[in-house]
């Protein structure tokens, strides 16, 4: 059936191409014995026993030497005769022409492959014809050692000069584009990160020189022996071509990813024309028809699986990838039916030369095709957000900057849904993207239908600005209300949120707003406004906060105190100030706590309160902590010279208190301090108590096990039972002052303060009451059973000289109750 094609095809390239006129001739064919060495001399002995042939396309058969008489019909009106007998080239084989004149051998023509052969004569197999004389034959010896058909033309020479001229250029400008789109996909390999084309420049570089080899060009621009050994590895080409064409559309459509089975086995195949190819080239050894005819069957059905489960994943461009791998299938028919005999190398010129060119051509055009819809993808994915679809923070600046320039009212309304990393992390990342857009797919609808019934002077866009940070845009002038209807519309939509196994998953907004030009005049500065807006979390019992000047002022100084921060730890500019604590019955010295003071050049006085959140924020808060421990274990060995029992308690944060480092620190500098482990107490808040119920009982054990005791900052301020502490096996219970500073005028503080004590007792916990800042406190939390007090009525947080010199006057006074109240 590919034959009859092909043949189809030369049919109707005939009456579109250029056609050589040819003079009539008879043809003569003489049958010879297999393997007989038959001379021009036996020949024309023999010249009775040549047999008529009726056509001009002869079968030369395998291994045998063919003799052919042709007698050219000349016009009686032409005096001198210039023409040239011309026939296909041979594979393999080679041509002897004869020219006998009367008789008599006037001149020879030798055609073969492994002689000395012109180039022209490679290409173009012929004798040259020049006599006045009509009684003109000539003899033709052919032999090939595999079967092939060549066509027969007698043409006049301009003729013959200018259908040479003409296949010569074709076939180096069908050369040319087969080297040259090579190296173009070699060059794009190597300069892009599609690199699979470097099979693509393989495989034209293969076919390249299969063709020239076919054609006999090879030997127009390659030495001789160059050339000739390029020939004899024809069938290495072949199998190189064909594993380059397996990889290429094997790496092209991906099947690495989408049918890895595939994959490996058109992966083997390759492998396998690859070894075939080296066999080749090694032992110079040539391929029969048949294997090379199953060597087709095989590409067929690497291509056509490759393609068919390319289609199934719907992969971009595959028909046009196919239909341009069409014409290479036919070439190749094209060459099996010219080296089994089938067809004349002729016949195939102008079919192959059109195939080659719609091959490459559609090569290139799929290759182009696909680099734009990258491209395109690319451009379109630079301003949108692959997970929702929705438009991104650079198509927003180009939005509002398009607005400023216009000097166009807008607004910008962020908002955050409350519930996103908690979807994300119980229903995974695709089902929180397919959510969002299922949410944003209503949001847009209701957006529509709202500006339709009352804002038709508006428009709006929606955006994604973070991970999980969103902007509606607003154009136009809105009123408050108008903006809290907005907010109104946007919580209502992820309230009503998306129905998930049989129930509706909701979820909360949290919103910011900015306004052009009220609080910005231009875009970067709206949108760190609006984000602003969507971090204030100071005006409780609002979903929804407008820009405000102070906001931005505390972030900068939020921003200003982590960068000091670091310098102050890196220079020892911060201070550990200690607050003495007493034993309330006996009123001897129990201990200090140690507290963190920042005294900022230019800031002033920064309080705990407000660096601690921010170095926890900024992740500073470690080298805080050591800093503190360092610096606290180093006073507690200056002062147990002077007061042996002195019990010193610092601050752990919650973010700190697990890490395995600190416990190192601990054990490394109480062993070279020679400090007792259990005149340590280290101090963490209720809330991280409540906060790290699931871990944080193993590791108080751990520092248990170390020697150095535990307190319960803060009692009072969190939602825990004092029942619930004592299972963390606590030393110390400290109760917040906001319940002791008022203690003799309120009774429900003292009503806590006293069941605090009786309670704590209970549990074998030591009670440390923080202040006390009056006489009368003191007396009454003695009463209450408190053991430990600590507050202004004893001293206030001082500098560890004063803390010394507090020190030795609280040891020397004989009414230490007497010594407080000076």
């Amino acid at each position: 059936m590919s034959v009859w094609i092909l043949r189809v095809l030369v049919f109707l390239l005939s009456f579109a191409c250029f056609q050589v006129k040819s003079a009539a001739f008879d043809i003569f064919f003489l049958e010879t014995i297999p393997d007989s060495q038959l001379t021009i001399l036996d020949v024309l002995q023999d010249d009775d026993k040549f047999q008529t042939l009726a056509q001009t396309h002869v079968e030369i058969k395998p291994q045998q030497k063919h003799w052919f008489k042709i007698a050219p019909n000349f016009s009686e009106q032409v005096d001198k005769y210039h023409w040239v007998l011309h026939t296909d080239r041979l594979t393999q084989g080679h041509i002897t022409f004869y020219w006998v004149q009367s008789g008599k051998l006037v001149s020879k023509s030798v055609y073969s492959r492994l002689n000395n052969s012109s180039p022209e004569q490679r290409i173009f197999p012929h004798i040259r014809l020049t006599s006045e004389n009509k009684n003109t034959t000539i003899y033709i010896e052919l032999s090939n050692p595999i079967a092939q058909q060549i066509s027969l033309n007698l043409t006049t020479a301009e003729e013959f000069d200018t259908l040479k001229q003409s296949r010569q250029f074709w076939y180096g400008a069908e050369l040319s584009l087969l080297y040259f789109v090579g190296l173009f996909m070699f060059v794009m390999a190597l300069t892009s990160k599609y690199k699979y084309l470097a099979y693509l420049g393989g495989y034209f570089t293969f076919i390249a020189l299969q063709y020239s080899v076919i054609t006999g060009v090879v030997y127009f621009y390659l030495p001789d022996l160059v050339a000739e050994y390029i020939a004899s590895l024809s069938a290495g080409w072949l199998f190189l071509s064909t594993a380059a064409c397996i990889m290429f559309n094997a790496k092209f459509l991906s099947l690495k990813y989408s049918n890895k089975s595939v994959y490996r086995v058109v992966q083997t195949t390759a492998r396998f024309f690859l070894a075939a190819a080296c066999f080749v080239v090694i032992f110079q050894t040539s391929v029969s028809v048949s294997a090379q005819v199953v060597s087709f069957i095989i590409l067929l059905l690497c291509i056509g699986s490759s393609y068919y489960h390319a289609i199934a994943h719907k992969r971009p461009l595959i028909k046009l990838m196919l239909l341009a791998w069409l014409p290479a299938l036919l070439i190749e028919v094209g060459r099996i039916t010219l080296v089994s005999g089938f067809i004349a190398q002729s016949e195939l010129v102008w079919p192959v030369r059109i195939l080659v060119f719609s091959h490459v051509i559609l090569i290139c055009l799929a290759i182009y095709l696909l680099d734009k819809k990258k491209q395109d993808s690319f451009a379109f994915y630079s301003l949108h957000d692959k997970d929702t679809g929705l438009a991104n923070r650079q198509a927003l600046h180009h939005f509002l900057e398009a607005l400023v320039v216009s000097k166009k009212n807008h607004t910008i309304l962020a908002f955050s849904p409350m519930m996103s990393d908690q979807v994300k992390l119980s229903f995974g990342v695709e089902y929180a993207n397919k959510r969002l857009k299922v949410l944003f797919k209503k949001l847009k609808s209701q957006l529509s239908q709202y500006l339709e019934i009352g804002f038709n002077e508006q428009t709006h866009e929606l955006y994604k600005l973070s991970d999980d940070t969103f902007a509606l845009v607003l154009v136009g002038d809105l009123s408050l209300n108008q903006i809290e209807q907005y907010v109104c519309l946007l919580a209502g939509v992820f309230e009503e949120g998306v129905e998930y196994k049989g129930f509706q998953l909701s979820d909360q907004i949290k919103a910011g707003v900015a306004h052009f030009p009220t609080h910005a005049i231009n875009s970067e500065l709206l949108i760190q406004r609006s984000l602003l807006a969507l971090a204030d979390n100071q005006s409780y019992g609002a979903n929804w906060h407008i820009y405000d000047p102070s906001i931005a002022a505390m972030a900068e100084r939020r921003l200003k105190l982590s960068a000091a921060l670091q310098h102050a730890i890196q220079n020892n500019e911060l201070s550990l100030f200690l607050q003495p604590q007493v034993v309330l019955c006996t009123g001897q010295v129990y201990g200090a706590e140690g507290l963190l003071r920042w005294q900022h050049p230019d800031l002033g006085f920064i309080t705990p309160d407000e660096f601690i959140p921010i170095a926890e924020a900024s992740g500073q808060i470690n080298a805080l902590t050591e800093w503190v421990i360092t610096q606290g274990l180093n006073y507690q060995q200056e002062i147990i010279k002077v007061y042996p029992n002195h019990m010193l308690s610092l601050n752990i944060s919650g973010k700190d208190l697990s890490r395995k480092e600190l416990i190192v620190q601990l054990i490394t500098q109480l062993n070279e301090l020679a400090l007792d482990p259990s005149q340590i107490i280290l101090e963490i808040t209720e809330s991280v108590a409540i906060a790290g119920e699931g871990q944080l009982k193993d590791t108080i054990e751990d520092y248990r096990h170390l020697g150095v005791k535990i307190a319960i900052d803060d009692y009072g301020t969190g939602y825990s039972s004092l029942a619930y502490l004592s299972e963390l096996g606590f030393d110390e219970l400290k109760v917040d002052k906001q319940f002791v500073m008022d203690i003799d005028t309120s009774s429900k503080n003292q009503t806590i303060c006293k069941t605090t004590c009786d309670m704590a007792k209970s549990l074998g916990s030591i009670v440390v009451a923080e202040g006390v800042e009056s006489l009368s406190s003191y007396n009454k939390l003695m009463n209450y059973g408190c053991d430990i007090g600590q507050g202004y009525f004893i001293s206030k947080p001082i500098r560890f000289d004063d803390y010394m010199h507090w020190l030795t006057q609280a040891n020397q006074a004989i009414d230490v109750k007497q010594f407080l109240v000076r």
